[in-house]
């Protein structure tokens, strides 16, 4: 759960959910900006190119991205473009 600010009492509180989607299978995302993620658990992966889904209080929104830095054990955040 994530809290955002509010006009009307100054909190509000929203389910998000963060995926990412690969040939090789779906990923939970822990932290996602403007062009880069950072997956939840530390992993390997080659695709080169994905599906990142964002889900917040269950409006689904995906959009097609292309792998610019590795993904491997040693770091969890990769930078990616949109095409």
């Amino acid at each position: 759960m994530i809290t955002l600010p509010n006009d009307s009492n100054g909190t509000f509180s929203a389910n998000v959910r963060l995926h990412f989607y690969t040939p090789e299978g779906c990923i939970e995302l822990g932290q996602l900006g403007p062009d880069f993620a950072i997956l939840r658990d530390a992993q390997s992966l080659v695709a080169s190119e994905g599906e990142i889904e964002t889900i917040v209080d269950e409006k689904v929104t995906r959009w097609k991205v292309r792998i610019t830095s590795p993904i491997t054990p040693a770091s969890r955040r990769f930078n990616f473009e949109p095409i």
